[in-house]
């Protein structure tokens, strides 16, 4: 017969995250110009939570923050 372990109260279960990532492009037109731009989203997919991000870099960032920073 298999024995459920037991963990201790101390050692600590590994921190992970879910997220559903969109991306799309969105264009649009400047004088003479067309342009192209990338946006994203990242949806919490336990809480429904979404957030929206005009650059790549802030996506980054705020990720950072959050998983980087907020994490420990």
């Amino acid at each position: 017969m298999k024995k459920d372990r037991i963990i201790p109260a101390t050692d600590k279960l590994p921190r992970y995250e879910t997220y559903l990532l969109r991306c799309w492009q969105e264009r649009s037109q400047q004088a003479e110009e067309f342009l192209v731009v990338w946006r994203f989203s990242l949806e919490n997919p336990h809480t429904g939570q979404r957030r929206g991000f005009a650059s790549l870099e802030a996506l980054l960032a705020s990720l950072q923050a959050e998983l980087i920073n907020d994490g420990v």
